[in-house]
């Protein structure tokens, strides 16, 4: 081999570890300027930790809460926003710090408290119930119209066998744009729900 030839190798190996060098340096720098611009993770509870237990002045009605069936856009951690009348945005950035089940039937347990009915679980027990609560959510999210809509179906059976159902449709306006406003009025849409629902343990 020719020094002519040696120097040729030489110079085309250094140039190719050149380029992969700045190749690499150019995918760090990608990365860099990603971490940089990413937003950091949020976490939200439909239930107030604030809310406490009102005075009892009369007994309350007891139910059991039964089930609650959710669509499938409210079984994953993303909150939901809708778009457009067809279209639906899963936030990758926030998120529920709890399955929406979970923090639901405490949100409704705690305005249930202020109607004088007390929800509780299967697990929990009770010697008095008045009756079974079944709920069934057909949407609950923050809409492109700039309001929040709870709406669904819950179903009662009374011990004494009697059966209620009815279908709420509950809207209300943001406040202000952003997730923790739309998470603040989802819990008031709580609110009134729980006061349809009692009003329908009354008869019991």
């Amino acid at each position: 081999m020719t020094s002519k030839h040696i120097n040729s190798v030489f110079i085309a190996n250094t140039r190719s570890t050149a380029f992969r060098l700045l190749g690499l340096a150019f995918v760090a720098l990608f990365f860099v300027g990603c971490s940089s611009s990413s937003q950091p993770l949020s976490y939200y509870l439909l239930h107030d930790t604030s809310t406490t237990p009102p005075a009892k002045t009369s007994t309350p009605s007891v139910a059991i809460l039964n089930k609650i069936v959710l669509p499938d856009y409210l079984k994953q951690r993303g909150l939901v926003v809708q778009t457009s009348e067809t279209g639906i945005h899963i936030a990758s950035e926030h998120f529920w710090a709890e399955p929406v089940e979970e923090g639901l039937t405490k949100s409704l347990r705690d305005a249930l408290r202020n109607q004088n009915v007390d929800l509780i679980t299967h697990a929990m027990g009770a010697e008095d119930v008045n009756g079974y609560i079944t709920l069934r959510i057909d949407d609950f999210i923050a809409t492109y119209n700039g309001d929040i809509i709870l709406r669904g179906e819950f179903f009662i059976k009374f011990i004494d066998e009697t059966n209620v159902s009815d279908h709420f449709y509950i809207t209300l306006p943001l406040s202000s744009d952003g997730f923790e406003a739309s998470v603040k009025t989802m819990r008031h849409a709580i609110g009134q729900l729980a006061v349809e629902i009692a009003a329908n343990m009354d008869r019991s």
